[in-house]
């Protein structure tokens, strides 16, 4: 391959890359636009508990939906457990939805095995359908105290719990 075709490769890698890295970031943006508000839901916890959308008014809440066969999600559950620590005194609502991980008594299983401290749901795959197309497994979404989805984040990377973290502070204190 001479010089001026392998320039025209790197530019067409090039572009293909740019491509692909705004197709996610439009993915996103349009995630976080058509999921504006958080929708009316009832769920039971593992605890047994029911948690229900309207009791959530006023909290900053993060809904993190992952599944238990979910290598990237169990390895964010050291780092929620931490979270979670830190700010369910402060007005914010944790809640783990499991996508596609079978029965409740499995994902109660699964929990207690994997020392999951947070609450955790396993809704069925009709019941997830109020949240629209949760096309990836760990999604996060982030939701104000009155109930406006701000930020949705598709998949896991080593800074995401540091981005959760300051966005819920700056809605704590606005």
């Amino acid at each position: 391959m001479n010089m001026h075709n392998s320039a025209i490769v790197r530019r067409r890698l090039c572009l293909s890359l740019l491509l692909a890295i705004t197709a996610v970031c439009v993915a996103s943006a349009a995630q976080t636009k058509s999921r504006s508000r958080l929708p009316d839901f009832q769920f039971k916890l593992m605890d047994g508990t029911v948690v229900k959308s309207s009791d959530l008014k006023g909290k900053v809440v993060v809904i993190e939906f992952w599944g238990t066969w979910c290598r990237p999600c169990l390895e964010e559950i050291p780092d929620f457990n931490s979270f979670y620590s830190d700010y369910k005194d402060k007005g914010v609502l944790l809640l783990a939805l499991t996508v596609d991980s079978g029965t409740e008594d499995r994902v109660r299983e699964a929990v207690k095995r994997l020392v999951i401290r947070y609450p955790v749901a396993a809704p069925s795959l009709n019941d997830l359908d109020i949240f629209g197309d949760i096309s990836a497994v760990p999604t996060t979404w982030i939701v104000d105290r009155t109930g406006k989805v701000q930020k949705v984040i598709l998949g896991t990377a080593p800074e995401k719990i540091e981005v959760v973290r300051d966005l819920v502070d700056r809605l704590l204190k606005g």
